[in-house]
């Protein structure tokens, strides 16, 4: 067993086997959640739930544990709960909205016998019967008879003789002595079992439905284990998690297709599985597609079978008899926990010893062992893992360098704003950091990410570029494909909803490199000319004409591009640059007057007294060259020094020399900073408040040597952050994390199980 103090050198890093890969993709097998308590038990012979030998252990021992989307809980012999990790409406029931990285008592509950936890909120079955309730509480789903959410447990009205317990997101469920089920909560899709009401906020009994001896919860729908062996479900079912061979939900129990001999249920998501002493099957989601009939996933032993099946979002983990614990399913932030970061398509033994109780949150999993102890691995988001670095939580602005983890073989680097990507040797692009416009392009939802993980569908990558919140590719044929947010038609469609996943531009097949202001992009033929699309609110497309996009006018020999706000330059064979489009801030370069700035530039103008440039690097407002002399300069907006000037003026309509700069080799530009290796050393300027700059102090307008040792071959600027991809293919990153764009994990990411601190 590794304990947390093996690894203190790994603190807020990543944790895992030398050399392993991030995920590539989602193992198709299991995409499925638990939600009540992520339990799953075999019903005894008198209707309770089966847990490991308690033999004489002490009061204070633990002896079964839950998770919800983010956070766990301990159920100790005592009738004591102990809880850890998100905790912003009071989930843990310690009091606060405090996260929590070490366990915390929950206050006022001594008599506790089962526990059951979902996205927000927990509930306790009491030994009397009675259930209490905490957390979030927006859609009656603590069933205290209003909408109050509460940060300690509060009873559950008119109920006195549950003897298990579900939750489900927002709702709750539970099973009486007599067989009946109660639900409450919400009930949007039926998932409380009638239609009368959207919400409930106390109990509401299941008609028709007395044999009941298991009960679980999804996200939206609710199932439960007959005395037959057969299972019944209702409420949501548009990726067929109600198993009857529909994608019709429905609020009436509807009894699953050809299922029998069950001895246990799991559910969660929009996914349901039952399984036997020796086969599990599933239904529901599957892969993103629906999949409303039963089928096989996984399988026992003969000799040693199947006793608890456990559910996360994209993973699952099974028990058998023996305490033998086997994961698998999505694993890009090591919740599988065999040593990799690889998903796995087949259960894999994890390295734990006997497991007498398992417990699965959204993107960790957890343990108790046989010794006692509570390990859990993955995610460690608001503290889920309970390693107790209260103190040491991903902060949103860090000085220090950060090595990007899995990626050692950068081809190309771009960021954006809060975001990154780069293209490896193989091809294919990784991207991490903000993902709530959908930036990473691998369609899955998460609101940021860490650490890298793969763009989907993309093996032939040969350019790369990031708008503020979009990137797109050039592939090898010379196609285009983009992701990200296109509400001004900036990735080639029609403006609407973000693109999660790589869309091609249609009409271009002749790209060798391509760029991205806030609402266009623009491609570079291999013939010389440039295409653009998107908004032509202020010029940016160049076709002179203020149409909709085509063919840039009186350009046909550019070799680089480079896009800011809602302007465009070009890099000619000449040395040259010419740019088009907004020029509120100069950043045309053309010398206007100020009364010239208001209006737009829609056909190609060129930079002044530029005439040999290497190199152009656009911000939002401003712009910045790489001259063949090795000097550099910028032109555009100034109020933060990114001109590096000397001074703060608001303008520059035209090229002003950076001080101090020589033998410059690259240069880029981010929202408000600039950096550029000059002499063999990294120098920034201009906004530094995030730590972007690597430096100690605020915004310069000189340039100043901050991060060093480094051997940059290139730079990626964002709004708050920097990337810079060295030479050895790695990559390093410093600034702002709040979104992961560091890449290192930004918060501790475990592959191996780490034993909770405090318990």
């Amino acid at each position: 067993m590794t304990t947390p103090g093996d690894h203190r050198g790994f603190n807020r890093r990543l944790l895992a086997a030398a050399g392993l890969m991030a995920a590539l993709t989602l193992a198709p097998v299991l995409a499925c959640e638990i939600s009540s308590g992520r339990h799953s038990q075999q019903p005894d012979a008198d209707g309770g739930t089966k847990g490991g030998d308690k033999g004489s252990r002490g009061t204070l021992t633990p002896s079964a544990l839950a998770a919800g989307t983010g956070h766990a809980c301990v159920l100790r012999e005592s009738g004591g709960v102990s809880c850890w990790g998100a905790n912003g409406a009071g989930q843990l029931g310690d009091g606060t909205t405090v996260d929590r990285s070490k366990p915390v008592t929950v206050q006022g509950l001594g008599d506790a016998k089962q526990l059951a936890l979902g996205r927000s909120h927990s509930c306790a079955l009491r030994v009397s019967g009675a259930v209490s309730c905490w957390g979030d509480n927006q859609r009656g789903q603590l069933g205290s008879g209003n909408e109050i959410s509460a940060t300690r447990p509060s009873q559950v009205r008119g109920l006195s003789d549950a003897k298990l317990i579900a939750a489900g997101e927002d709702h709750t469920c539970a099973l009486r002595l007599n067989g009946a089920v109660v639900c409450w909560g919400n009930n949007s899709d039926g998932q409380l079992g009638n239609l009368t009401r959207k919400t409930w906020t106390e109990p509401a009994q299941i008609r028709g439905l007395v044999d009941a001896i298991g009960l679980v919860a999804g996200d939206r729908h609710t199932c439960v284990l007959r005395k037959t062996g057969g299972a019944i479900c209702w409420g949501a079912n548009d990726k067929g998690q109600l198993g009857d061979g529909t994608t019709t939900g429905h609020d009436r129990p509807s009894a699953v297709t050809d299922m029998s001999g069950l001895i246990g249920l799991a559910a969660g998501g929009a996914r349901t599985c039952g399984f036997t002493a020796q086969s599990v099957y599933c239904w529901g989601e599957d892969d993103g597609r629906p999949s409303p009939r039963p089928r096989k996933v996984a399988d026992g032993s003969q000799n040693d079978g199947i006793a608890e099946l456990e559910l996360g979002p994209a993973h699952a983990c099974l028990r058998h008899d023996s305490g033998t614990a086997r994961c698998w399913g999505q694993n890009r932030d090591g919740r599988v926990g065999d040593g990799s970061f690889e998903s796995k398509g087949r259960a894999t033994s994890i390295k734990l010893g006997p497991v007498r109780d398992l417990a699965l949150g959204d993107r960790f999993s957890c343990a108790l062992r046989a010794d006692n102890k509570v390990a859990c691995w993955g995610d460690d988001a608001g503290g889920a893992l309970g390693q107790g670095d209260d103190g040491n939580e991903g902060g949103a602005a860090r000085t220090g360098v950060q090595r990007v983890v899995n990626l050692d073989d950068a081809t190309a680097l771009v960021s954006g704003d809060g975001f990154s990507c780069a293209t490896r040797k193989t091809g294919a692009v990784l991207c991490w950091g903000r993902n709530d416009l959908g930036q990473l392009g691998d369609g899955s939802g998460d609101g940021s990410r860490a650490m890298p993980a793969p763009v989907a569908n993309i093996t032939d990558a040969v350019a790369l570029t990031a708008g503020p919140a979009q990137a797109c590719v050039v592939r090898k044929s010379g196609g285009v494909v983009c992701w990200g947010a296109n509400d001004m038609g900036q990735l080639g469609r029609s403006p609407g909803a973000p693109i999660v996943k790589p869309s091609a531009i249609p009409k271009l097949d002749d790209a060798a490199a391509v760029t991205l202001g806030d609402g266009h992009g623009c491609a570079l033929r291999r013939s010389g000319s440039v295409y653009c699309w998107g908004s032509d609110a202020e010029g940016q497309l160049g076709d002179g004409a203020g149409t909709r996009g085509g063919t840039v006018v009186q350009l046909s020999d550019a070799v680089a591009l480079s896009s800011g706000r809602a302007h465009t330059c070009a890099l000619r064979r000449t040395g040259e640059v010419m740019c088009w489009g907004a020029n509120n801030q100069g950043q045309i370069g053309n010398g206007a007057g100020a009364a010239q700035l208001k209006t737009p530039v829609q056909a190609p103008v060129t930079v002044a007294n530029l005439n040999d440039a290497s190199e152009i690097a656009m911000g939002p407002e401003h712009g910045c060259v790489r001259r063949r002399d090795g000097k550099a300069a910028c032109w555009g907006r100034n109020d933060a020094g990114q001109l590096g000037s000397g001074t703060e003026s608001s303008v520059w309509t035209s090229r002003v020399p950076v001080q101090g700069l020589a033998a410059v080799s690259t240069i880029a530009v981010g929202s408000g900073h600039a950096c550029a290796v000059a002499g063999g050393r990294i120098s920034c300027w201009g906004d530094n408040g995030s730590g972007q700059g690597g430096y100690v102090g605020g915004a310069a307008t000189t340039p100043r040597p901050g991060v060093q040792g480094l051997d940059v071959a290139s730079f990626a600027l964002g709004r708050d952050h920097t990337c810079a991809r060295l030479r050895s293919g790695e990559v390093a990153c410093w600034g702002s994390n709040e979104h992961g764009q560091l890449g290192d994990g930004g918060r501790m990411v475990s592959a191996i199980p780490l034993e909770v601190s405090g318990l």
